[in-house]
């Protein structure tokens, strides 16, 4: 059986062989051999093989390593995103928390510079503190004795309100502050001093602050 001699080994594992049916190769044939242009061939083909196959590896390599990261990026974007979440909701809670004492102490303060410099301011509030009772026929107004005067000045503006009044008395009281009122009537008493109509106002601020927590 006839067989080259296999020379040398290229990287996609073809072979370079010597002629057939010669068994051994001089020195001289061989340089020749290796200085041929069929080897510089094969040998540019093998290597253009080889860097085909490396460029392809290269690319399936930077693929899933681009892919790897971005699925990594993703999920901790989203980690940071539920966590800026729960932090917007924790500040939202404490800031609505803060906010209505921080309201209603300025509104407090606010009403109080108000009536403070308006002698009218209680004229207004009782008016208005009237207004569900005005058919009415017996009242009897109980207000600080700072604000008794101006009422006073307003009796018959008072009087007007109702449909048909048949008495109406203004008295003072030492345990209602000014700006504040009582008003009894044959059906009830309404409690307008201004420390009830703040816890008013103070209970519902607190609901409105738990629906938002509910909401959110």
């Amino acid at each position: 059986m006839n067989k080259s001699k296999k020379l040398f080994t290229l990287i996609h594992d073809d072979s370079v062989h010597g002629a057939p049916d010669t068994k051994v190769i001089p020195a001289d044939e061989f340089s020749k051999l290796c200085d041929s242009a069929e080897i510089l061939r094969a040998v540019k083909e093998d290597a253009e093989k080889y860097k085909i196959t490396v460029a392809k590896d290269c690319e399936e390599i930077k693929e899933k390593a681009y892919l790897d990261g971005y699925a990594a990026g993703f999920e901790e974007w989203a980690k940071q995103i539920a966590f800026l979440e729960q932090e917007r909701h924790k500040v939202s809670e404490e800031f609505n928390r803060v906010l209505a004492p921080i309201a209603l102490k300025a509104a407090q303060k606010i009403v109080g510079e108000h009536l403070a410099a308006s002698q009218e301011a209680i004229y207004h509030i009782v008016k208005k503190a009237l207004q569900p009772v005005i058919q009415h026929k017996k009242i009897t107004i109980y207000v600080n004795r700072s604000d008794l005067d101006t009422l006073e000045q307003h009796r018959q503006d008072l009087k007007n309100l109702f449909e048909s009044i048949e008495v109406l008395s203004l008295r003072e009281r030492d345990d209602i502050t000014p700006g504040g009122c009582v008003i009894e009537t044959e059906g009830g008493i309404i409690n307008a001093q201004l420390e009830n109509q703040w816890l008013v106002l103070e209970k519902a601020f607190e609901q409105l602050v738990k629906q938002k927590e509910t909401v959110h």
